[in-house]
């Protein structure tokens, strides 16, 4: 902590930061924590190399695993496939196939989208092909298209494992969970004892089991899951709330995702045998927006306060799969979902210090009540100074931290710096 007289830096104990544990977890009987007040917020950061990388950030996360796993397969089966046209043109798909990849890896899926489809207009039938068109239409943020490429792909190579891998992880960022299911089961077929098959499908089918009687609301880009009568206005009113919110959050950011926006409501035992998540939690994002909805209707605000936090969570994850801290992540969230800034900054100066910010990057998942307490305060009052720059370039900092730069370098050609963040809670 920092002393708030002196400036001076304590070492806090805190938990070691592990984003393979990264949970979106709250205080029950919600989740993020405001003094007194106990909300249903996310405590935890969507990152790509998550549990269910599948979900969090599919968009990017999904297309740099596909990449990276797939290329010297599909290079080698690629050529198996060219035999029957001429050898020009056998070189020039080669060339393409090999620039999409390329172009992929370096974020560019508009660019690769024309190669991969040029190389098709030569070899229209290629499964490899196929699956690289499929994840660049995912990368444009296009996952129906991406969907039947893939599904395509599979018909002409049932063997090619990649592309079921990620066929399934979209169908079930999709909300397509017996599509994902019966892929994995066909890819097990082809590659039994496969241990990434086996664990995400006991996952889903786990999660298929609860939903097997469950309703769904569909409006505009959101899905709303529900369970009989009594959740079913619930399920009418989020669809209003997300979709407000929505719109107020895009115009904020500078940028409206296209992807399916997934929200579940749970009795409370459903969403801790789903989720798994601690007792204090109360709120979950894993690329579905999963709730426990106890309560709700005697509080119609604090519902429509954490749909939008978890929306805003659903938002910045798909600008930015991977690179944005924890801290910016549910400062964010919190601001949008109207928490009050001016509280949180009394509540850091009461304790006389605060933890770094650098030591909040990682995820909140192993945080105690009481340090979550001041982390999500922290965090409130360090992404407001941010939000109170006029005509902020959020979309531009969102891309260059998924592009791999460190905040604290993305953040200064900004003109911002750590101590500026900061400064708010030592006076």
């Amino acid at each position: 902590m920092t002393d708030a007289a002196l400036g001076r830096k304590v070492q806090v104990s805190l938990p070691n930061r592990d984003r393979n544990s990264a949970r979106c977890q709250s205080v029950t009987p919600g989740s993020n924590p405001h003094g007194s007040r106990v909300l249903g917020k996310c405590a935890g950061i969507p990152w790509a190399e998550t549990r269910s990388s599948v979900a969090r950030g599919v968009q990017g996360a999904l297309v740099m695993s596909a990449r990276r796993s797939a290329a010297a397969v599909c290079l080698t089966l690629l050529t198996c496939t060219l035999v029957h046209i001429p050898l020009q043109a056998q070189s020039r798909v080669l060339e393409l196939n090999d620039a999409g990849w390329k172009a992929l890896d370096k974020g560019d899926a508009d660019r690769a989208a024309r190669l991969f489809a040029e190389a098709l207009s030569v070899q229209p039938n290629d499964p490899v092909l196929l699956f690289g068109a499929g994840v660049s239409l995912q990368g444009q943020g296009r996952p129906r298209d991406a969907m039947a490429r893939l599904k395509r792909s599979l018909e002409l190579d049932p063997k090619l494992k990649s592309a079921s891998v990620f066929l399934g992880r979209i169908a079930y960022h999709e909300g397509e969970v017996d599509l994902a299911i019966k892929t994995y089961e066909k890819a097990l077929t082809l590659a039994p004892g496969d241990r990434e098959l086996m664990s995400a499908l006991t996952e889903w089918r786990r999660e298929a089991e609860v939903h097997r009687t469950f309703e769904e609301r569909r409006y505009d880009r959101f899905r709303v899951q529900f369970e009989g009568r009594a959740e079913e206005s619930l399920a009418s009113q989020a669809t209003t709330v997300l979709n407000s919110a929505f719109w107020r959050i895009g115009q904020k950011l500078g940028a409206y995702p296209s992807d399916t926006i997934v929200t579940i409501l749970y009795t409370e035992k459903q969403f801790r045998d789903i989720t798994r998540a601690p007792e204090w939690s109360g709120g979950y994002y894993d690329g579905r927006i999963r709730l426990p909805v106890a309560g709700a209707n005697r509080d119609p605000n604090l519902f429509t306060e954490v749909l939008t936090h978890e929306l805003t969570h659903a938002m910045v994850s798909n600008l930015a799969p991977r690179g944005v801290p924890a801290w910016l992540h549910e400062g964010m969230a919190q601001y949008f979902d109207g928490s009050d800034v001016e509280a949180a900054r009394r509540r850091i100066r009461a304790l006389g210090g605060f933890v770094p910010l650098q030591h909040l990057e990682g995820s909140f998942s192993r945080l105690t009540a009481a340090q979550a307490h001041l982390a999500y305060d922290e965090a409130l009052v360090a992404s407001a100074v941010i939000f109170d720059r006029p005509d902020f370039g959020w979309t531009r900092l969102l891309t260059t931290l998924a592009d791999g730069q460190p905040f604290y370098r993305a953040i200064e050609s900004f003109g911002f710096t750590y101590a500026d963040l900061e400064a708010p809670f030592k006076r």
